[in-house]
């Protein structure tokens, strides 16, 4: 019985998020990864092999790294998100592009004693 509501209370979160489709991945995800591989193979694949005369090949060849690129980075994004809350990685991610300056994130990130300024008694 400790285990029925145990499955009813996970219920609700797991029908907020998209399913995983491929290694742990969802459908979103898939496409990202599948878009940011062909716009970085193809393009490369192409003025390579057009180098030699085999431009068409190019295509070709750029489509079949980008697959090989998506499978690979799907494979990363699970082990990386294995254990982690929904959401982590994505997370991690704006963390880093705020690290480098790239994007601005909106979040506070400092440790230490935090005072509310609602206690009426002195320290």
């Amino acid at each position: 019985m400790a285990q029925l509501r145990h499955e009813s209370e996970l219920l609700p979160q797991r029908l907020n998020t998209e399913p995983p489709v491929f290694r742990g991945c969802s459908l979103s995800e898939i496409l990202t990864l599948a878009c940011i591989f062909s716009a970085l193979m193809i393009p490369v694949c192409i003025v390579l092999l057009s180098m030699v005369g085999y431009a068409l090949m190019g295509v070709g060849i750029g489509v079949l790294l980008a697959m090989a690129g998506t499978v690979v980075g799907a494979t990363f994004l699970q082990k990386k998100k294995r254990g982690r809350p929904i959401g982590y990685y994505r997370l991690q991610i704006l963390l880093l592009l705020d690290k480098l300056g790239i994007r601005k994130m909106d979040l506070t990130k400092r440790s230490g004693k935090w005072v509310i300024g609602r206690s009426h008694y002195e320290q």
